[in-house]
């Protein structure tokens, strides 16, 4: 049967429930309580099939250990609807904090950031294929079919509390760049890649998990910029097979007014809006693939929509499936879902929702499955074998160390008899390090969590040692990183802190090194007070006998000279930026970096 005539034979709620991604992070079958969903549960596969549901989103709440991971999605992978229509089962690895898998049994690679320093700094140009192709071999293998990567968005603004490090750069050409790398080592597992959010959410100040951001570009600056990795990808010969939508405001591109449901008019979020979804990305752009909201439950939507009034108007902008529109968490909330699949057919009929634009959708989704041998029993490709996994992740760790400031060739530190004093928002980042520095002879390598000590504790270990390196996180982590983030600093919190410890350090005559365990933004706060400072963009450490990553091993061997540093900065970093003009006084070009 072809794909018209699987539509025709379609009721129009199998077709509604086509366009719906669910997730069951938490499952309780009598309904207690919130339990994360780690095993099959029979009600969830009745509730799939009953209202057939096009896909499945995983979290790391499903997602615990090998062996329960790969029995959770096989069991996914074997639940069917209208015959033989199979589920996209997706998940959020994009390296760095969204990494889904438990990092104590597979490969975490760090974030886009810490590739494109490393990109930028060396001659190998494979490292995003090569760390593509093995995530998506590591997803491939748990019958996970979609990846919601990679994040193309041009992180303009440095205080971006959401993309981030995140994002590749700054710059347009670098993100388009890597992007198509990580398109193309998805695309030799078999696995569906998902550009994501568009149209940009890299200048944004607000974070869309809690509430809803603006962008204030202009038209011209739109597509320059933000819409550029889009319409590069859609125009070239393997485009991706999925967009996401951002959930933000965007107004020169789209400036009608809807109402809340607090009675507020406002303008239309992108992701309800048809101006940029059908007109500008598909009549414009001329992408044909799958198009999808980012999850629905977010605060920029929840905040001024309800769940019925939200999904209506992400199926009237023309966007093929809604993620998350609704929660079930037990059988006795699965009405939830059918009177909302319910609902939306009684505004197809009454012409509310036109049912060409269901078709169409459940067309291209349909399309895409069959592509990818979801229409089909027993026809998914097996992953390719990928290298190794913990090589590759420790070349690039070690290639993105970048060197920003060394005043008085501070660093290497080849005295192994000078007392080092290392600080860290984790206690694992200044373990890790010290570790590496006794492993080599390093006599006196005291290290602490900043939170275990007091002011005073802090300034007598400062006052005892002859090198002070202070390590910081920079930006607050948003929700959707915080879930593998035991750390959650804000800015205006810790600043003034560090400021005084280093400076404490000067006047006692400390050598004063400032590490930058996660964007290089923040280098710029503390230039003045320091004698060194490096980037090294990621941020897991040695915890429990355990390396979290090799991120703080690369670190430390370039401070004691055992390593060159080769990465070279991915972003501007500004003094006195200001996030309304996208403006400030640059301190450090973009592709700066010191070696020896």
């Amino acid at each position: 049967m072809d794909i018209k005539q699987k539509i025709g034979a379609m009721t129009l709620e199998e077709k509604i429930g086509q366009k719906i991604m669910l997730d069951f992070r938490y499952w309780d079958s009598n309904g207690n309580g919130k339990r994360d969903m780690i095993a099959p549960d029979e009600a969830i596969a009745k509730i799939i099939r009953d209202n057939g549901i096009g896909g499945v989103i995983l979290f790391a709440n499903n997602l615990k250990n090998k062996a329960q991971i790969q029995t959770l999605t096989d069991w996914y992978a074997g639940i069917h609807t209208d015959g033989d229509i199979h589920l996209f089962i997706g998940t959020d690895n994009e390296g760095g904090n969204v990494f889904r898998l438990p990092r104590s049994e597979y490969v975490a690679f760090p974030n886009n950031m810490t590739l494109a320093a490393a990109w930028l700094g060396g001659t190998d140009k494979e490292l995003a294929r090569e760390q593509a192709q093995h995530m998506a071999s590591d997803l491939r293998a748990l019958s996970i079919n979609v990846n919601f990567a990679p994040i193309v968005d041009v992180n303009t603004n440095p205080f971006n509390p959401v993309i981030n490090v995140r994002s590749f750069s700054d710059d347009v050409a670098t993100v388009i760049t890597l992007a198509e790398s990580i398109r193309a080592g998805m695309h030799q597992q078999q696995m569906i890649t998902v550009y994501k959010h568009f149209p940009g959410h890299g200048a944004t100040s607000t974070d869309s998990h809690t509430a809803l951001p603006r962008v204030d570009r202009d038209c011209q600056e739109a597509f320059a910029i933000d819409i550029a990795p889009y319409q590069h990808a859609i125009a070239s010969d393997t485009p991706p097979e999925m967009i996401m939508t951002a959930h933000i405001q965007y107004p020169e591109l789209d400036d009608t007014r809807v109402r809340n449901r607090n009675g507020v008019d406002i303008t239309v979020p992108v992701t309800m809006s048809r101006c940029i979804q059908t007109d500008i990305l598909r009549n414009q752009l001329g992408f044909t693939g799958v198009t999808l909201s980012d999850a629905l439950d977010m605060g920029a939507i929840t905040d001024h929509f309800n769940p019925d009034d939200a999904l209506e108007r992400v199926f009237t902008a023309g966007v093929d499936i809604a993620l998350m529109p609704v929660s079930v968490a037990s059988p006795a909330e699965a009405q939830r879902l059918s009177q909302l699949i319910a609902l939306m057919a009684q505004k197809v009929k009454q012409g509310v929702i036109k049912e060409g634009d269901i078709d169409a959708s459940v067309a291209r989704i349909l399309t895409l499955k069959r592509r990818y041998h979801l229409l089909e029993k027993g026809k998914e490709r097996a992953p390719q074998p990928a290298a190794d996994g913990q090589a590759l992740e420790k070349r690039i760790s070690a290639r993105a160390i970048t060197v920003v400031i060394n005043q008085q060739s501070t660093l290497p530190l080849k005295d192994k008899t000078q007392r080092y004093f290392v600080l860290t928002p984790w206690a694992e980042q200044a373990r890790g390090i010290a570790a590496v520095m006794s492993q080599e002879g390093y006599l006196t390598v005291e290290a602490a969590k900043e939170t275990n000590l007091t002011d005073a504790e802090i300034k007598a270990r400062i006052a005892r040692c002859d090198v002070f390196m202070l390590g910081t996180l920079s930006t607050a982590f948003s929700p959707v990183e915080r879930a593998a983030s035991p750390y959650k600093p804000q800015p205006d919190e810790t600043s003034d802190r560090y400021l005084a410890w280093l400076r404490f350090a000067a006047a006692q005559g400390k050598k004063r090194l400032h590490l930058s365990l996660r964007a290089p933004y923040d280098i710029v706060n503390f230039a003045a007070e320091v004698d060194a400072a490096v980037a090294s963009y990621s941020y897991y450490g040695y915890d429990n006998g355990v390396w979290g990553s090799h991120a703080m091993i690369s670190l430390a061997e370039v401070l004691i000279g055992q390593r060159s540093p080769q990465g070279k900065l991915p972003v501007n970093t500004w003094h006195h930026y200001d996030v309304k003009t996208n403006s400030g006084t640059l301190a450090y070009p973009r592709g700066f970096g010191l070696s020896w």
